[in-house]
């Protein structure tokens, strides 16, 4: 199997989580799907984290990125704030290799289709990390709803909840700034719950939405006394109709109280329906109209057609990183497998710019007291 060669750019919290999970490819899984050798790392500073740099096992560290971009790079996995994205990806383009970003692909759809265009001129294999696809009992349920088990969706219900900003005391990051994020909690933690309804039902048609700032303005730094003010969403609720004729929510929030990460999705349909909750990412729960009982687990239904099995990608509960760093180490075994096979991602660029427009169209909505938005 083909050494691959990875160049991360940022890390940061979420690029210390990728490094986690391709340092443990080989150890999580029974049969490792890929062999990663960690070529570069491109970060705006060196002189903090050493340690962590160094255990990481980076052969490059550099802030310069022409250095970063002058070595022979298979994979450029992107770990920046949102505003960089496009610069960052950009330059990955063109240098030919395969490209992995974060979520969101961008600040807005403006910059998404950008990408998307670079992306498909270049010719380049790209992905998202859309994570939640990757979880088990998220394949089960699209597996039901393929297999018609759920009969016609009447509607469906995502929530991802964090108390991550409760704290009025914690300072500004570029998280809370539009400029640099392009969004609050929807952009953060709602592109996933919308890839999700995506992924699940298929495209949306209409958009609408309300959005609310709780902590106005926060501290510019820890201990600091100047203020600055915050411009980006702490709560959103999104209502959506699909072209299938299914409507659903959505409801996302940074400032729930005693939630370091409290997601589930439900689908309700004319036979059937599919609870997931994040507790237990291994079994989605199926309730059968014809059987007039729940059933927890995967259920006798097909795998979806096109989808690598998931024990492929997943560590087994022996070998468990945890639901968070097993959904990413997921995500990333099936990118460098498509890599080894040339093989497009179910999540590219294309896929991702797809998110973007609905939540332009969420942000739109809010802005204007909840006016209805049509995707065409």
């Amino acid at each position: 199997m083909k050494s691959i060669r990875l160049g991360l750019i940022s890390f940061g919290y979420i690029g210390k989580i990728h490094s986690i999970a391709y340092r443990s490819i080989p150890l999580a899984l029974s049969q490792p799907q890929g062999k990663v050798e960690m070529a570069a790392l491109l970060r705006s500073r060196l002189d903090t984290e050493q340690e962590a740099m160094d255990e990481a096992g980076f052969a490059l560290c550099t802030t310069s990125m022409d250095e970063f971009f002058a070595q022979p790079l298979d994979l450029v996995d992107i770990c920046s704030p949102n505003n960089l994205h496009l610069e960052h990806a950009s330059r990955a383009l063109k240098s030919g290799a395969a490209v992995y970003c974060e979520k969101p692909l961008a600040r807005n759809l403006d910059e998404a289709c950008q990408l998307v265009d670079l992306a498909e001129k270049a010719g380049a294999l790209t992905q998202v990390a859309f994570t939640m696809r990757w979880i088990p009992a998220m394949r089960q349920m699209k597996a039901f709803i393929e297999a018609g088990e759920v009969g016609e969706v009447f509607h469906f219900r995502g929530q991802l909840f964090h108390g991550s900003y409760i704290d009025p005391n914690r300072p500004m990051s570029w998280r809370l700034r539009r400029a640099q994020s392009g969004g609050g909690a929807f952009m953060d933690l709602g592109a996933h719950l919308v890839d999700m309804a995506m992924y699940l039902l298929g495209d949306v048609l209409i958009v609408r939405a309300k959005m609310r700032t709780f902590i106005s303005e926060r501290s510019t730094a820890k201990g600091s006394q100047q203020k600055e003010a915050v411009d980006v969403d702490d709560w959103a609720l999104c209502t959506l109709e699909m072209k299938s004729g299914a409507t659903g929510s959505l409801e996302v929030t940074r400032m729930a109280a005693g939630a370091s990460e409290a997601s589930g999705f439900e689908v309700y349909g004319s036979k059937g329906a599919l609870i997931y909750r994040e507790h237990d990412p291994l079994r989605v729960d199926y309730f059968s109209v014809r059987r007039g009982e729940w059933i927890r687990g995967p259920g006798d239904v097909p795998p979806v057609d096109g989808e690598r099995p998931i024990e492929q990608v997943w560590p087994s509960s022996k070998y468990s990183l945890g639901g968070f760093v097993n959904a990413h180490l997921a995500a990333q075994v099936d990118f460098l497998l498509n890599i080894q096979e040339n093989k497009p991602s179910q999540v590219d660029f294309r896929t991702a710019a797809k998110v973007q427009e609905v939540l332009e169209a969420a942000f739109l909505s809010a802005e204007r007291g909840g006016e209805l938005y049509r995707l065409e």
